[in-house]
């Protein structure tokens, strides 16, 4: 898990300063992929014991995903002639298809079969392990391609990634697949039937036939199943850690996929997360400057921001929570309606989306707060790790409530 999260940590913060590595971008040319496919068919059909290729290949998608790896790849070693490349991945394919053991002349002084054989590990893998680090953050939305400034970029996802410890980071991960996943059977993610039942499994040991192959390796690398080689090389073992991880992806409260679905929400609309202290830095001067928030109110934020620093996340939320509330009741006052008739904050964000007050997801954001009360009003006293998330929205809550704000059609008239 560490080696991992870290290495996917580097790259988010490369991406972050110098917009990353523009090789990994690289697509095989539409001539080059259509000569390979028809290369591939045509070795499938003169093997009849290749029939699962076909359809791993090209009916699940996976065939033009092993050519552009191996293209990156020799891209890498500065192999860039189309002609050479195809020389090369045939040779590969070959390997791939091929019944018994491919016999490569390792000590061959054939060049091109010495490329095709450090690339037969890589076609396997998809991917070296900056490749498969780059893959892996771009399907999960930690970076995405700047397609105007032609260069990589670090998303909001990915900067709140960086923020984050590795059992947090983890779970983070995994939620996000649990959103993006469409479901049993999508390749690239991970839904939650497919972790229930890793994490309900008797006895701790999975069967390998059970998962997809890309998903026991995501797992893997995350930390969450480890591998029995010398005893049950067929079976995969649940971890410790794996178990806490999976608990709280799963958890209907898990605070980080609600994270995670705000993130996506809010980015979509324009609004980018920047990290956790621009983010306090923006609230802090928003309040200063806004008069929906009177001096009372005004220190209680400052307070709560100084208890968020001190990492004192549930004093912190508990401490800001009131305060989003008081400027709620002032948008209401505003409007000219009293604030003592409306049953909570949820109705109240409701009746000023309504009137044009705030925009939509700015209403349906509360839900992530008043679905906590147990939280809030102190009859649950969770892990820090547990707050944070949801101390870092009521900030982003906070900050996105004043700048969407607008005077209601009654303050108007």
């Amino acid at each position: 898990m560490l080696s991992f999260v870290d290495s996917l940590k580097q790259i988010i913060a490369d991406v972050q300063t110098t917009g990353g590595a523009v090789v990994e971008r690289i697509v095989p040319s539409s001539d080059l992929l259509q000569r390979l496919r028809e290369c591939a068919v045509q070795r499938i059909a003169e093997m009849k014991t290749s029939r699962i290729a076909l359809l791993e290949w090209f009916t699940e998608g996976f065939f033009d995903e092993y050519v552009r790896v191996c293209v990156i790849h020799l891209h890498k070693l500065g192999v860039v002639d189309d002609d050479l490349t195809y020389r090369i991945i045939t040779k590969v394919i070959d390997s791939a298809l091929s019944t018994g053991r491919y016999r490569w002349k390792r000590e061959a002084e054939d060049f091109e079969e010495r490329l095709a054989f450090s690339l037969a590990e890589i076609w396997e893998q998809m991917g070296d392990e900056q490749t498969l680090a780059y893959t892996f953050a771009q399907e999960r939305w930690l970076i995405a391609w700047d397609y105007q400034e032609s260069h990589w970029k670090t998303t909001s996802l990915g900067r709140l990634f960086l923020e984050l410890s590795p059992v947090q980071a983890a779970t983070f991960l995994l939620s996000i697949d649990t959103l993006f996943s469409t479901g049993e059977h999508d390749l690239r993610h991970i839904g939650a039937t497919v972790l229930r039942s890793l994490l309900h499994s008797q006895p701790d040991s999975i069967e390998i036939p059970r998962l997809i192959l890309l998903h026991r390796d995501v797992l893997t690398r995350l930390g969450i199943l480890r591998e029995r080689k010398r005893y049950h090389p067929n079976r995969v073992h649940l971890t410790p850690v794996g178990k806490i991880v999976l608990r709280r992806v799963l958890d209907k409260d898990n605070p980080l996929r609600d994270a995670a679905s705000s993130l996506i929400e809010t980015e979509e609309l324009g609004d980018v997360f920047r990290g956790s202290a621009l983010e306090i830095h923006d609230v802090l001067q928003l309040v200063n400057q806004s008069e929906l928030v009177d001096n009372a109110n005004r220190e209680s934020i400052t307070t709560s921001v100084q208890l968020y620093q001190a990492g004192k996340y549930l004093d912190s939320l508990r401490v800001v929570y009131p305060s989003i509330e008081a400027i709620v009741n002032s948008m209401l006052v505003r409007a000219g309606e009293q604030p003592d008739r409306f049953r909570g904050l949820a109705n109240k964000v409701q009746w000023l989306e309504q009137h044009g007050g705030i925009p939509p997801d700015v209403s349906s954001a509360v839900e992530v707060f008043t679905g906590r009360n147990r939280v809030l009003h102190g009859n649950f006293s969770p892990p820090a790790d547990y707050v944070f998330p949801l101390c870092l929205l009521a900030f982003r809550y906070l900050r996105r409530l004043i700048t969407e704000y607008r005077p209601t059609s009654a303050n108007t008239a």
